[in-house]
Order: structure tokens, then C-alpha cells, then sequence
């Protein structure tokens, strides 16, 4: 029998992850004893990030390049491989801009139906300006193997280069795309979720809301890891509490902000703060996870809150010890990636469970 949580999602059972260290879940009927801290393998990374010097946090439109450079350079350096069936990449068509996307095909095919499997599409990190699927390569791999499904790793056109409203142009063309195409390669255009990580998490929740108002509900879950959801406004005690030293700190978040909002006019535009949309009606359901120790904490659970508000079922996640960003440290920190593994696995638990039906 089925065990259902008070949102009535389907309540996983016990995940099964290789991992020495598990991280503290916490469901929001409960209260995580509060100041947050950081557990103390990432306070230890993040006194040597800030000891060396958080690029994040001097960034200019100069430096961009560089940072980029570095990251690649990091994300070479995983700790180990992570098998999947087959990754391809290629181009989806667009009259505008044809968008680059990685597709990872798992090895169990367990929920195929007429040998067809579920689709994720997953819009990645990075404040609009940094990030690309090389970079969430250990990500997308886990989740294609641990769902298992279909991922598309979407490499969106990034700021300050190709500032608002271009990465949501592109986030809408891929789900667009996939709902019309999923068969030609072997997905279920009925079984679609879309997933992301803070920058991705707002694409992901724009472009499920985008079509849900051009197709009907035809995303069946949302998963969206610490978004960023309302970018108009700083004013916050998460922010006052992890707005520096955290790794995302909120001259970063300004930095980001002017990067991919540089008219101010846009930051309140629903489409680049999900949390002002007026009617979020019909939106499909949602997992939100948010991180503790993060400027965009409180944000992430007004969402949530407003979400359930409107009459969707919503799951919320608070990691009481974890910073944002830290699925970046996924198999790259040997200290860190423990607490990020647990988490994927819980999510991949839900989503696994939700597209059983």
C-alpha cells in the first residue's frame, strides 16, 4: 500500500544511498532548531573558500570569463564516475535560437511504459551567468540513474551576454519541444518534470507555469532545489542572517541581478520573480528543498506557501545545514558531497514515486 503525505504526494520509503553521512530532512510540520549552522565538513569548506577569496562575491562583468574558466577546470575533478546507458548532445530547433541540450538515458529501464521512459528536464544553477551542463554533469547522471528517466541538461543562453528574457525563451522552446518530440526519443510526453537548481529553479517553474497556460497541466511535478524566486527584493532575514560568507552572498546576488535584470523595470516581472505571479492556480505539483543556511530561504518557503495558497500540492524541504548552491559540491568535495548525494536521493525517491502512477 501506498503511503501519502498531508499534500497527498506519495511518501517514499527508506532511499538507499552509498553515503557515510546523511543529511538532517526536515519537513515544514516541523521546526528545525534555529540559528541554522552549517555542518561542520561545509563550515570547514567555507572558511577556505573565503580564506582564498569567494570569486562569487568580487565579481564583475570583467571577471565573468574567468570565473567561468575556473569552474570548468573544477568540474573536471569528480570523485567518481557515474554509469548512465548513453549521453548525447544536440541541438533543439528554434526559428530564434536553436537551444543546446544533453540528453542522459539510464540503464534500468524499469519505468518505461511501451518502452517509453518518464522525461526530466533539467534547467541548471549559476545566476543566469554562470553554469552549463558540463558543470551539473554529476547531477543529471545521478538523477538519470537514480529516477530512472530521461534527463535533458538544458545549456540556455546565458547573461550578461544575453540578459532577460533570453534564458526563458529558451527554458519555454525545450519543454516546448519535448512535449511535441518525446517519442523520437524514446520519452513520455505524458510524464514530464521539470527540475532545477536556484537560477534553473526559477526557469523551471516559469516554464511549467508557461505551460500550463499554452497546453493545460501537462507538467505532472515540479522539483525545484533552492530557487530563486523573488530577485526584486533583498529584504529578508535570510539575507540579513547568510548574506556574507555563505558562498552566495548578496553582492553576488546583486552582481546576478545586474547581469540578467538590467533594467530594474524587469524585476518584478513574473518571470523573473515566480513569487509575484498573480494566479498560481493549476500549477503541477510541487517538491521545494531549500537550504537553511541561505539568503534565499525565505523566499523559497513564501513560494511554497503561496503555491499550497492557490491550491497546489506542495512538498517543502528545509535542509537546516546546508548552504546554497550545494548541489555544485555533488561528487567535487569529498567532505561535502555526502550531504548533496542524500539529497538527490530523497528527490529522486519522489519523483520516482509520483510517475509510477
Amino acid at each position: 500500500m501506498r503511503r501519502f503525505d498531508s499534500s497527498g504526494f506519495p511518501r517514499c520509503g527508506k532511499i538507499s544511498v552509498p553515503v557515510t553521512r546523511k543529511p538532517q530532512i526536515m519537513s515544514d510540520s516541523g521546526l528545525a532548531e534555529r540559528p541554522f549552522q552549517p555542518a561542520p565538513e561545509i563550515q570547514a569548506w567555507l572558511n577556505e573558500v573565503n580564506r582564498l577569496g569567494n570569486d562569487l562575491d568580487t565579481m564583475t562583468r570583467e571577471t565573468v570569463a574567468a570565473v567561468r574558466s575556473v569552474r570548468e577546470l573544477r568540474a573536471l575533478l569528480f570523485l567518481w564516475q557515474i554509469p548512465v546507458e548513453s549521453v548525447l548532445d544536440f541541438l533543439v530547433p528554434d526559428a530564434e535560437y536553436p537551444v543546446s541540450v544533453r540528453i542522459y538515458a539510464p540503464q534500468n529501464r524499469q519505468l518505461a511504459r511501451d518502452e517509453k521512459l518518464p522525461v526530466v528536464v533539467f534547467y541548471h544553477g549559476g545566476g543566469w551567468t554562470l553554469g552549463n551542463p558540463n558543470l551539473y554533469d554529476p547531477v543529471t547522471r545521478a538523477l538519470a540513474r537514480q529516477i530512472p528517466a530521461l534527463v535533458l541538461s538544458v545549456d540556455y543562453r546565458l547573461a550578461p551576454e544575453n540578459p532577460f528574457p533570453a534564458a526563458v525563451r529558451d527554458a519555454d522552446t525545450v519543454l516546448r519541444w519535448v512535449f511535441r518530440h518525446a517519442e523520437d526519443f524514446g520519452g513520455d510526453a505524458t510524464r514530464v518534470v521539470v527540475a532545477g537548481d536556484s537560477a534553473g529553479g526559477t526557469l523551471a517553474t516559469v516554464a511549467a507555469r508557461h505551460a500550463r497556460a499554452e497546453y493545460g497541466s501537462l507538467v505532472v511535478l515540479q522539483v525545484l532545489f533552492y530557487p530563486s524566486v523573488n530577485i526584486s527584493c533583498l529584504d529578508y532575514d535570510s539575507y540579513r542572517q547568510f548574506g556574507k560568507d555563505h558562498l552566495l552572498t548578496q553582492n553576488a546576488v546583486e552582481r546576478f541581478r545586474e547581469f540578467y535584470l538590467p533594467n530594474s523595470s524587469d524585476w518584478t516581472h513574473p518571470d523573473a520573480s515566480p513569487l509575484l505571479t498573480e494566479d498560481l492556480s493549476g500549477m503541477p505539483p510541487t517538491l521545494l528543498i531549500g537550504a537553511g543556511c541561505d539568503p534565499l530561504r525565505d523566499e523559497g518557503q513564501a513560494y511554497a506557501q503561496k503555491l499550497r495558497e492557490h491550491g497546489n500540492k506542495v512538498i517543502y524541504r528545509l535542509e537546516p545545514q546546508l548552504p546554497h548552491a550545494f548541489l555544485n559540491l555533488y561528487n567535487l568535495e569529498p567532505a561535502c558531497s555526502p550531504y548533496a548525494e542524500g539529497v538527490l536521493g530523497y528527490a529522486a525517491g519522489i519523483v520516482r514515486e509520483v510517475l509510477r502512477y
